[in-house]
């Protein structure tokens, strides 16, 4: 298949075999994936402790872990969210110790409460708070055996309107716009991120941050990478599938600053977790969902790269904390050969036992495949031209 690249030398520079060996230290701490399907499994509070066997050899990494050194060999880290308590201590608790810790909207009532939680809001820009943070919710955790801590509720949006706090003598102290772009929020929020950073790197030589940062794209682009960047592992929560709402794509632009993205996270050794959430049952979704998610990750991963699907429960809650698999992921794709590149208008990626195709338009495209015999991951032969339809990803394997 002829390839043409379209993008900047320096953009496909980062997915050369010579950028997947010359990743940093961050990334040499991780679980290594050289070749195949690699999963970093999103919680693991459904499994029981007998029951964590089965993450054994099937998934590399566990991102909010509910066990610091179980099983053994597998890379743990521990959650903590960024803004509020950490299941930890009650609004009540905090109103009688700490109330000038307590963020509120500008009504100078109402709890800056977050995802319709009732966990107390903390204000980030408080080094008190970000002290008692760090040897509850960090220090503790490393010194348990965790390996590193995931970092929740990131964002460069101050999506929960925080205005601002009361101090000890009952005077409100004013701190945000309480509007949703609040370059104030901004800072403080990156300053709460390279301190806890710091402060983790200062617990260990080994201990590492994950971050749950997805590109925000209404904020500038060095907003973005201050956010992004600022962490040894990047779980983007989003992905390739919006959250898993409807349309649960990324496509055009937004699908090009998403890999752009990647490519500069991994030029700077920064590991990187795509999440694919798909919006009906789990057991609802269907082959072609599963492959836009896999191809992509295929096209873009490096040394330390990293999956994971998943839908959502009846109740509306993500399907989170089991182990969730696919036969498909045991596809022997191999090693990547050769970055990245786009041909036919679609991307494509070969690989040392196939090839990774992904059609980012909004449009319906013919593709000429390979010369050669190929099926997909399921074993079906795939015939030249293939009709790629939009927003999909096609993995082809050699035919028996």
């Amino acid at each position: 298949m002829a390839n043409t690249p379209l993008l900047a030398a320096a953009f496909l520079a980062a997915f050369s075999p010579a950028a997947e060996a010359a990743a940093g230290a961050r990334g040499s701490l991780f679980p290594q994936t050289p070749s195949g399907i690699h999963l970093e499994m999103v919680f693991n509070y459904d499994l029981s402790q007998s029951q964590l066997s089965e993450e054994t050899g099937v998934v590399d990494l566990v991102w909010g872990s509910s066990y610091a050194t179980l099983p053994a060999g597998m890379y743990n880290s521990a959650y903590i969210p960024y803004s509020e308590d950490n299941f930890t201590y009650s609004v009540a608790w905090y109103q009688a110790n700490h109330p000038d810790w307590l963020e509120y909207q500008c009504d100078q009532m109402t709890l800056a409460y977050e995802y319709g939680s009732d966990l107390a809001p903390l204000d980030i820009a408080n080094p008190a708070v970000q002290q008692f943070q760090w040897q509850n919710w960090v220090d503790a955790p490393l010194a348990a055996g965790y390996q590193g801590i995931a970092v929740d509720t990131m964002a460069l949006g101050n999506a929960f309107a925080r205005c601002g706090h009361f101090d000890l003598s009952g005077t409100w102290v004013q701190q945000y716009t309480g509007q949703y772009r609040d370059p104030q929020f901004v800072s403080d929020t990156l300053a709460w991120e390279a301190a806890t950073y710091a402060h983790i790197h200062g617990d260990s030589a080994t201990a590492t941050m994950q971050a749950n940062v997805s590109y925000d794209f209404g904020a500038s682009l060095a907003d973005n990478q201050a956010l992004m960047g600022t962490t040894d592992l990047l779980f983007d929560e989003r992905g390739f599938t919006n959250w898993g709402v409807k349309p649960n794509w990324n496509y055009g632009s937004e699908w090009t600053t998403i890999v752009q993205q990647i490519a500069w996270l991994q030029s700077q050794g920064i590991c990187y977790m795509t999440n694919g959430e798909e919006p009906g049952l789990t057991a609802d979704i269907t082959l072609a969902e599963r492959l836009w998610i896999m191809a992509n990750y295929l096209l873009v991963r490096n040394n330390c790269t990293y999956m994971y699907i998943s839908g959502y429960l009846a109740n509306g809650e993500q399907d989170y904390g089991r182990l969730i698999t696919f036969k498909q992921y045991g596809v022997a794709i191999g090693s990547p050969t050769g970055a990245m590149t786009q041909t036919q208008t679609i991307w494509e990626r070969p690989y040392s036992g196939g090839w990774t195709l992904v059609n980012p338009n909004n449009k319906v495209v013919t593709v000429t495949l390979p010369s050669g015999q190929w099926v997909n991951v399921d074993g079906a032969a795939l015939v030249s031209p293939l009709k790629m339809q939009a927003h999909s990803g096609q993995v082809l394997l050699p035919a028996p």
